[in-house]
């Protein structure tokens, strides 16, 4: 369940806001001098998602790794998932008076293929960043609960879901039930997500039945991942599990991707289109850029990235 933030949030009105507004971006912007004076910073997820958290809280670990006497309080929606990060000093008090707004609005104006979502926040904070990489950090009682939801398989464990909450990232269902069919004999299949996933009798269903941080030290039990764009792609890279990803061509990897994980992108000349469905968009060409992706070179991707991983365990100088 989303928290509502509205009355953590300072309301500031006429001179006041414009001049709280001129600190904020002189202040974020020389984070050394917060650092010097060992300040409150909060960091605002602005958008929310859960994988937007996750993102968050990368730039949270940046921020402490250079400066690391500046307090972070992490305004968010989804405080479950960050309840451990070790760079997060606060969740979820008021707002100070300093405080880093995390969006990339731009990016989607723009149709920005070619840059990082959180990028302008690195070059406000003038922060140089070129791994952003996601961490989760979960108790050992987690990871064994994990353990024992998961229990023990004769065959080497594969978790997925279908469902982003953008239906433009979303690879036709037709699909997915002709790979999952293909895949069931090689893998023990484990269906994350929430409530919406569709019903598929050859995966063991956990959507829609597991909290957030349970769906993740599940997810930790497997050897690989598939997926769309969406919070588990984030939470699988925090985790250290291999993952290919159904991007199509809304996004691109440079956006939102990650350089360790098998990124199946289309380029289109209607894309990057960032379409957002709560903004009234729609895809003009049927998810063409998704029916290009088919279903033997998803499969393809997933057991080259299963033998990969195998070969690296039991090699661990094996790239």
């Amino acid at each position: 369940m989303r928290i509502d933030l509205t009355n953590l949030l300072r309301r500031n009105a006429g001179l006041e806001a414009a001049v709280r507004w001129q600190l904020n971006n002189y202040l974020t912007s020389h984070p050394w001098l917060l650092n010097l004076l060992g300040a409150r910073l909060t960091v605002f997820d602005v958008f929310g998602g859960l994988g937007d958290t996750l993102l968050n809280a990368v730039v949270c670990r940046h921020l402490k790794l250079k400066y690391p006497r500046i307090r972070l309080n992490l305004l968010t929606p989804n405080p479950e998932l960050v309840q451990y990060d070790p760079n997060v000093d606060y969740i979820n008090q008021p707002e100070s008076y300093v405080c880093l707004w995390v969006l990339y609005l731009d990016h989607i104006e723009r149709k920005d293929g070619e840059s990082h979502v959180l990028s302008p926040t690195f070059e406000r904070l003038h922060i140089q960043v070129d791994d952003y990489r996601t961490r989760v950090y979960l108790a050992e009682q987690e990871i064994e609960e994990g353990r024992l939801l998961v229990g023990p398989n004769a065959r080497p464990l594969l978790a997925f879901n279908t469902l982003s909450k953008e239906p433009v990232k979303n690879w036709p269902l037709e699909l997915w039930f002709e790979l999952i069919e293909k895949l069931s004999g090689h893998f023990e299949l484990v269906h994350l997500g929430n409530e919406r996933e569709p019903f598929i009798p050859s995966a063991r269903r956990f959507a829609g039945r597991l909290s957030l941080r349970q769906s993740m030290a599940v997810l930790k039990q497997a050897q690989c991942y598939v997926g769309p764009d969406s919070f588990l792609m984030h939470a699988a890279r925090g985790l250290d599990v291999p993952a290919v990803i159904i991007f199509g061509g809304s996004r691109t990897p440079k956006n939102t991707g990650y350089r360790q994980n098998t990124n199946l992108f289309v380029r289109m000349l209607c894309g990057p289109c960032w379409i957002h469905e709560n903004r009234g968009e729609r895809c003009a060409y049927n998810l063409e850029c998704l029916w290009k992706i088919s279903v033997s070179e998803v499969y393809d991707a997933i057991i080259a990235a299963h033998a990969e991983r195998t070969s690296a365990f039991l090699d661990p100088k094996a790239k």
